[in-house]
């Protein structure tokens, strides 16, 4: 994968792609506040604005309050779909700290508990080191119109396919409707030849969880298993990749 281009569909995560060694990125999202949290995270100066924006505007994490109003104003639904500045971005970055960065959505709505953790300054910024060779492409895109220019020989079409159907990010939702269409073009895509990965957690305390198998053309399809090491109690856990037209 180091010398492809992945272009990396939805929401999903991009764990893939980052740690894969490849310095061609294009990553799609129709999410409301993704890809500018991604785009942040890539600046050089992001662990300085985080910091001053945690010790200073939070309290280091303690202004329940100033969380509150701040949270409110962004799950506002007549608010626009992108964040307007850098600092809307970092505040939104830090009200996620503040929720320990465990919370869930309800539909275009953050929720989450007050459990702030410090960002870690130190691996944000050795975040930028290691990618800031990469060319990486950040498209307000998805599996619905994600630039099939983009699409040669060389390059891997990566899609994660979340646990269960929810919502996964402000403003998306991971259906069944979804999943029918992202499997379609999925399986057209492998017939024309085109190297495509997707990944998605098979089993959970040893029970099977998710099978997206059976969705895919077999012939094309092949269906590779791992165990995941997790130091916490959640054991059995296993990850596996749908591969097509991959050696």
């Amino acid at each position: 994968m180091s010398t492809m281009r992945i272009i990396s569909l939805d929401i999903g995560t991009s764990d893939l792609p980052y740690s894969s060694g490849s310095k061609d990125l294009i990553l799609c999202s129709s999410e409301r506040y993704w890809l500018e949290l991604h785009r942040l995270l890539l600046m050089a100066p992001a662990h300085r604005y985080i910091r001053d924006c945690w010790e200073q505007r939070f309290d280091h994490g303690r202004d329940w309050v100033k969380r509150c109003k701040v949270l409110a104003s962004y799950n506002n639904i007549s608010r626009g779909k992108i964040l307007g500045n850098w600092d809307d971005v970092v505040q939104y970055y830090c009200i996620m700290a503040m929720g320990g960065f465990s919370c869930f959505f309800d539909r275009w709505k953050l929720r989450s508990e007050h459990i702030p953790i410090e960002p870690d300054y130190e691996a944000i910024r050795g975040w930028h080191k290691t990618h800031r060779e990469k060319e990486i492409t950040l498209l307000r895109r998805n599996i619905y119109n994600f630039p099939t220019t983009k699409l040669d020989d060389n390059t891997l079409i990566y899609l994660h396919f979340p646990d269960r159907f929810a919502h996964y990010g402000c403003g998306y939702t991971w259906t069944l409707r979804k999943l029918e269409h992202a499997s379609k073009e999925l399986n057209s895509l492998a017939n024309e030849g085109y190297k495509i990965c997707v990944s998605y957690t098979k089993t959970r305390y040893g029970r099977v969880v998710n099978d997206y198998a059976e969705y895919f053309d077999p012939e094309m399809f092949r269906v590779i298993t791992y165990p995941v090491l997790k130091a916490s109690g959640d054991t059995g856990v296993s990850e596996s990749y749908l591969v097509a037209n991959l050696p």
